[in-house]
């Protein structure tokens, strides 16, 4: 193509649904050309090749409902398959890095070094006892991981340009959302089905990034055993009920004799509970770097984050603002075909379609 469409379509491909996000940009102002929320109902005994394919096939034939002309395609990983670590390390011009770069990283990459794809970004300049190092964040992929979304986005007909972390998509997600200046410390949570993305961002750059493994499928179990019934009827109750956070909400729920949302509210409480520990843990490392700002705020995103009280259940451990993301509020307009409740949900997928050509062609 001699002069290639520069939008891109990001595709949050997670363990529930298939995420779609598209802009388009007239006269310097994006807007948005679509979006899709592809719910998979794929059963766990599916050998993986099987799988990948019947997701290729959703996505692409979403895309031809659509008529989507985009032709490349941004994704992304997280969980066990990706670490990211800050570190210091020599300071090497970045060609010199480049080819050093799985040398100075080996030591930190609980990987084999050659069953990843590595890739660093240099922060600052941080010298340490009089020696010139940098602060550096480096990410190490395993490539089984990178290849099956490469194999599922080329098997939907699209171009993999990138396959990005999700934590790093909503960091570029929050650079177009935050207020101009900011420059306090945010903590963005991406809770979903099977993972929970935890990013701490400080004056726009990500600072802590770390994925936790309780999410909606730990409530579900939990939920699933307090009251004996299957997973599929606790996902059907977490989405029906609120946790009783407030003595207001407990004493509404005993009036209404509801007990299997009292029942429901308890066992979702303790999974929130061990979340905010783990949370707490991290932000006890990022504050123990000797930081300037304590957090300011948590950012809330994935579709677990708009069930039934669990912001306000957070704001009332962590002791500061919740708020649940609006990934298109820098739009002009909304659409308004897309439910609130799906919002929350499209949070890395816009962080990846707002990734544009120019980040390759640099």
């Amino acid at each position: 193509m001699l002069f290639p469409p520069k939008d891109v379509i990001g595709i949050d491909i997670g363990n529930y649904a298939v995420k779609i996000v598209c802009f388009s940009e007239e006269k310097k102002v994006l807007k948005l050309k679509d979006w899709g929320y592809i719910p998979l109902s794929i059963k766990a005994d599916v050998p993986p090749e099987e799988k990948k394919a019947i997701i290729s096939q959703e996505i692409k034939t979403y895309i031809k409902k659509k008529n989507l002309q985009a032709k490349y395609a941004a994704a992304s990983i997280s969980g066990n398959a990706v670490i990211v670590r800050y570190v210091k390390l020599p300071k090497l011009t970045r060609k010199e890095l480049d080819l050093t770069i799985a040398v100075e990283a080996e030591p930190f990459i609980p990987f084999d070094i050659k069953d990843v794809n590595l890739t660093y970004s240099i922060l600052n300049d941080a010298p340490e006892e009089g020696e010139p190092k940098i602060d550096t964040v480096l990410v190490a992929a395993k490539r089984e991981a990178v290849q099956d979304k490469i194999d599922i986005i080329s098997g939907a007909g699209l171009d993999p340009l990138i396959i990005d972390v999700d934590s790093f998509a909503l960091e570029t997600l929050y650079d177009r959302l935050a207020p101009k200046g900011e420059n306090n410390s945010v903590l963005l949570l991406n809770i979903g089905q099977k993972v929970t993305n935890l990013s701490i961002i400080t004056a726009g750059v990500t600072r802590v990034v770390r994925d936790i493994f309780i999410a909606g499928a730990t409530l579900d179990k939990a939920i699933a055993k307090a009251l004996k019934i299957d997973v599929a009827a606790a996902d059907a109750l977490k989405k029906s009920r609120v946790v009783l956070v407030t003595d207001e909400d407990k004493e509404a729920a005993i009036e209404a004799f509801d007990r299997d949302g009292i029942a429901a509210s308890k066992a979702a409480s303790g999974v929130l509970r061990d979340l905010y520990t783990e949370v707490s843990r991290s932000i006890d490392f990022y504050l123990s770097q000797g930081v300037e700002h304590s957090i300011s705020k948590i950012m809330l995103a994935g579709g677990v984050s708009n069930l039934g009280n669990v912001g306000k259940f957070l704001s009332s451990e962590f002791k500061v603002p919740v708020e649940i993301i609006n990934p298109l509020a820098f739009l002009p307009e909304m659409p308004k075909n897309l439910p609130k409740d799906v919002l929350p949900s499209l949070a890395v997928a816009a962080g990846l379609a707002l990734r544009k050509m120019k980040d390759w062609e640099e």
